[in-house]
């Protein structure tokens, strides 16, 4: 499964959990300041296209979602009220989508940072 599947397959389970339509969660991101059309939430949730960081932030804000699971080894994780954690963990992901289609995946340790590019 591509991890757009999958992070897909997440906020379609997050929404299903919280017992919201797609067009309720359109409704909730909408006064959460995100205006987003039904058919790109639609498209979110079939894999075809990924949010960007903010926007998958104000989702999982929506949602009451901690987490978005988008690999076995890859975890978007926010804290419970959906913000960037603001203390420093061992390890954390950054994922960006370049202009040609590869996914930035910037991996920070303690005292580095890797940097490794991979087809979308």
């Amino acid at each position: 499964m591509r991890w757009k599947e999958k992070l897909g397959e997440e906020i379609r389970r997050a929404r299903a959990k919280k017992g919201m339509t797609q067009e309720k969660l359109q409704e909730a991101l909408q006064l959460a300041g995100l205006k987003l059309s039904l058919t790109t939430l639609k498209y979110y949730e079939s894999g075809k296209w990924a949010p960007d960081f903010g926007d998958l932030r104000t989702i999982a804000q929506a949602l009451d979602a901690d987490y978005f699971e988008i690999d076995d080894n890859i975890r978007v994780d926010f804290s419970p009220n959906g913000k960037l954690r603001l203390d420093t963990l061992p390890q954390q992901l950054t994922l960006d989508l370049d202009a040609e289609g590869r996914v930035n995946i910037r991996r920070r340790p303690q005292y580095s940072t890797i940097v490794n590019k991979i087809p979308a």
